[in-house]
Parts: C-alpha cells; sequence; structure tokens
C-alpha cells in the first residue's frame, strides 16, 4: 500500500485533505486523479475478497522439511503448503506449443494499456501477489519432487549420468525463477506447465547417453506438439523487466524488415553479453511489433551452445549456423581437431548458400564469445572482434551479390548482462556455473554500413566494431540513468 499511495499521491498531492470538499471534488477532475481514487477504492474492496482464501490457504501451511538434491530447488521451505509432491509430468514434453499464450508472463502486455488501467492492474497484482506466491512455492515443490524422484531413477539405470554441475545450477536458480513468475503475475497452472515441461527437457538434456546431434545448419525444431522455439521465448519471459527495457532504432529495424521482404539479406554485427541473447532480440522484436525478426533469424553459434546440456533444449529452438571458435580448437587432439576444422567448412558452405538463396536474416557475435567486466571501469564493455570473422561474411555477401543478391550490413548493440550474467572468466566451459536476475534488456540498431565506404576489407571489420562500440555506449548511459 505504500507504493500504492506514492503512486497516487506523488508531489503536491493528486488531493489534499485540508480542501473544502467541493474543492477537493474540482481538484479531482482537473487532475484526472478522480478515476485513480475509484480504481483504489475497488482494489481496496478485492483486496478483502482476495485476501480470505489467502488467510485459508495460510492456516493450512505448514514448513517443508529440508531434503537433498531437486527437491531443493523451490528454495521456499518456510512457505510451502502441505500437499503431497506430484510426479513429473512425463507428457509435459508434448505439451510444449500447448501452454503459449497469455498466461506465462502477462504483466509483459501491460505496456501496451493505459496508464489508468495499467495502474488498476498494478495494485491487482500487488495484491494478488501473496497468494500467487503461496500457489507457485506449493507447485514448485511438487514439480520439483517429481523431478527428484526421475532423476534418481534414471540415474540408477545409468550411473554415469548424475549430471551433478547442471542439478546445483537448477537449484540456484529456481528460487528466483519461480519469484520473477510471481511479479510477472503469471496464472498458477500456466506456471506448473511451463516448469514442467521445462525441467523435463533439461532432465533429458542432462541424462541423455548421446547429445542431441546438431548439423552445421541446425532448424529451430518448431511442430504443433513441440515448439521450442515458444518455449525458450516462454522460459525467459518472466525474467524481463518490459518497462525498464528498450529498443533505440525502431527505423532501422523497419529498414531491415523491409530488406528481407524484398529477398536481400542482412548481417547483424553485434556484440555478445549473455547465453539468453537470442531471446533477448525475439521477446523485444515481438515487444516492438517485429515477431518474424526474431523467428526468421540464423544465429552464429560456437560449440558449447550445442554441447552444453542446459543449453542444448534452447539451442534446439533457434536457427543456427554452429562453428567451433578458432580459440578453443587448441583443446582438442589432431585428429579431433581436423575434424573440427571439416565441420567449420561445411558450415561456411551452408552460410554461402543461404547468402546466394538470399532474404536471410543473420546474427553473427565476431568476438566469438560473451563481453566481460572492464578491469579499469568495472562496467561491461563490448569484446573486441575478430576481423577474420567480419571479413569471412564479407567475402561471402561479395559472392552472392554477383549471383544478384544484396547484403546489408547493420550494426548492434545489445546491453543483457544482468539477465545472466557471464562468468568472470573469459574462457567458456560446458557445464559452467550460472546465476540469473530478473533485469531490463536493451537493443540499439545502427543505421546500414555500406563495408566499401568503411574501407573494404582491410578497415571494414574495425570500423563496425567501433560503431558497434559507439552505440553500446549509448545504449549503456541510456540503461544506467
Amino acid at each position: 500500500m505504500a507504493r500504492l499511495a506514492e503512486l497516487v499521491g506523488q508531489g503536491r498531492g493528486c488531493f489534499e485533505l485540508s480542501q473544502p470538499s467541493s474543492r477537493r471534488t474540482q481538484s479531482l477532475r482537473r487532475t484526472g486523479a478522480l478515476p485513480v481514487l475509484i480504481a483504489v477504492l475497488a482494489a481496496a474492496v478485492l483486496a478483502a475478497l482476495h485476501l480470505r482464501p489467502l488467510a485459508a490457504f495460510a492456516s493450512n501451511a505448514v514448513p517443508l522439511r529440508t531434503s537433498t538434491g531437486l527437491a531443493k530447488l523451490s528454495g521456499v521451505s518456510h512457505y510451502i503448503g502441505s500437499s503431497a509432491a506430484a510426479p513429473l509430468d512425463r507428457h509435459a514434453n508434448t505439451q510444449v506449443a500447448r501452454f503459449v499464450g497469455a498466461g506465462v508472463a502477462p504483466a509483459a502486455d501491460s505496456l501496451k494499456q493505459p496508464p489508468i488501467k495499467r495502474l488498476v492492474g498494478d495494485v491487482f497484482s500487488a495484491v494478488g501477489a501473496p497468494l500467487r506466491f503461496y500457489q507457485m512455492a506449493r507447485i514448485t515443490r511438487e514439480v520439483a519432487e517429481g523431478a527428484k524422484q526421475r532423476f534418481k531413477q534414471n540415474s540408477k539405470k545409468d550411473s554415469k549420468s548424475s549430471g551433478s554441475g547442471a542439478t546445483k545450477t537448477l537449484q540456484a536458480f529456481l528460487p528466483t525463477y519461480m519469484k520473477s513468475h510471481v511479479i510477472a503475475r503469471t496464472k498458477p497452472e500456466d506456471y506448473r506447465n511451463l516448469l514442467n515441461v521445462s525441467l523435463n527437457l533439461l532432465i533429458d538434456s542432462i541424462q541423455a547417453e548421446k547429445p542431441f546431434a546438431f548439423k552445421p545448419h541446425h532448424m529451430a525444431i518448431r511442430d504443433p506438439e513441440r515448439d521450442l522455439y515458444a518455449w525458450g521465448n516462454n522460459f525467459f519471459r518472466s525474467m524481463v523487466k518490459f518497462r525498464k527495457s528498450r529498443v533505440v532504432g525502431l527505423d532501422q529495424v523497419a529498414e531491415i524488415s523491409a530488406i528481407l521482404k524484398r529477398g536481400d539479406n542482412v548481417v547483424l554485427l553485434a556484440n555478445h553479453q549473455t547465453e539468453a541473447d537470442p531471446q533477448v532480440l525475439s521477446l523485444l522484436m515481438e515487444r516492438e511489433g517485429y515477431p518474424e525478426l526474431g523467428e526468421l533469424c540464423t544465429f552464429v553459434a560456437g560449440h558449447k551452445v550445442t554441447t552444453d546440456p542446459l543449453a542444448v533444449p534452447f539451442s534446439m529452438g533457434r536457427n543456427l549456423l554452429t562453428i567451433f571458435s578458432k580459440k578453443y580448437l587448441d583443446q582438442f587432439g589432431e585428429k579431433e581437431r581436423e575434424e573440427k576444422n571439416a565441420w567449420n567448412r561445411e558450415t561456411v558452405v551452408q552460410m554461402q548458400r543461404m547468402l546466394t538463396t538470399g532474404g536471410n536474416l543473420f546474427w553473427v557475435a565476431p568476438s566469438g564469445g560473451r563481453d566481460r567486466r572492464s578491469p579499469e571501469s568495472g562496467r561491461f564493455e563490448p569484446a573486441a572482434f575478430d576481423p577474420a570473422s567480419v571479413g569471412l561474411f564479407q567475402l561471402l555477401a561479395q559472392k552472392a551479390g554477383r549471383n544478384g543478391t544484396k547484403t546489408h550490413f547493420f550494426p548492434l548493440a545489445m546491453w543483457s548482462h544482468e539477465l545472466v550474467p557471464p562468468p568472470e572468466d573469459t574462457v567458456a566451459s560446458v557445464g559452467e556455473v550460472r546465476s540469473a536476475a530478473r533485469a531490463a534488456i536493451a537493443l540499439e540498431f545502427g543505421a546500414e554500413m555500406d563495408p566499401e565506404a568503411l574501407g573494404g576489407r582491410k578497415k571494414f571489420p574495425a570500423a563496425a566494431e567501433r560503431l558497434v562500440r559507439q552505440h553500446y555506449a549509448h545504449l549503456d548511459q541510456l540503461m544506467k540513468r
């Protein structure tokens, strides 16, 4: 209620009790606060209705005894009701496409609402938050207990599939994740479905005898029964503070959309901050009315996102061109290194085919890895570009151009490090410990770059990096206000 009072009575106040009643009424009408006051009074009535079932629910709640393994995933042992654990729904993987809808993080849609309606929604959300928290805590406990049981059963069958590092990551991640859904107003049953699906996919990946076999060019798995693209977006949807997120350069977004529609290619040269960057792009393009850009985009991805058990399900839902970064090739023996080089050559062949065909959107991070904090400033800064990566796309684009298909280059600054922060170590590793937080995200699209005007193959990579850095510096300044 303190927050409500702050919203209603900032500054001089929407109303002053010291005024005569007629003057108060005129003041209310003049400031436009009368509808707000009515909404607050209505919310107070609804609060009483909400709190009655909440009290009944709380009276039946008992502390949950601490257990081991995945049962700790709930992280809310003092708030969970006494209901028995439910088995993990083994049919959940066939329901990936069915729960996609308004039930997951509907708070994101409040940006489209008039201010009064948004305020009323905020009040109702605040009133209902305790009840949602209790309900989701109970659901988390039930689903996590089912996951624990299934995990133990599978581990008995295959002693090699313990996945201890991945389960520790889930233990640390899930309490924050549940709270994000409470804040984002996800409906409890939609949360149950999403959590069921997510744990099924992740446990299957962790305990798989053979990892999913990606190809140099992987197409997103999207069908009526299993839409992993939609699942990945919904997984992160509640983690995004949409009201504080922004997209700068919408004129360029409209231009990119038009270029693709006429059959030309677009290459986004971007910095890279988190493993969730593909979902960041999709969620913000969806918010701005360009969902097709996220769906169409092909991401040039390193080997980690196709081999790390926790990353694999998300990667399966994306269009990918998979490569082995040259800074990691030394980790392999001579024979395996040659196999990886052959894989990279096939990926380049697929790139050339797509550029020649036309109408394709590519996202590439020429740095070959995620950004890190600057030792001097302590702030995240774009990692240095590998000139060879930019030069490769420029060369392939020139070859496609000789066949009549034009390719356009745009700089893209991504500000997403607070969502899933990268480790301090600059070398990514499979099975790295992850953390997550509900955070704002942002994109800034720059004007189209003409490689020839910027110095051709020798100077264009440095020019592209400089422009991305400039856009990132501007975006960082906006987001830190």
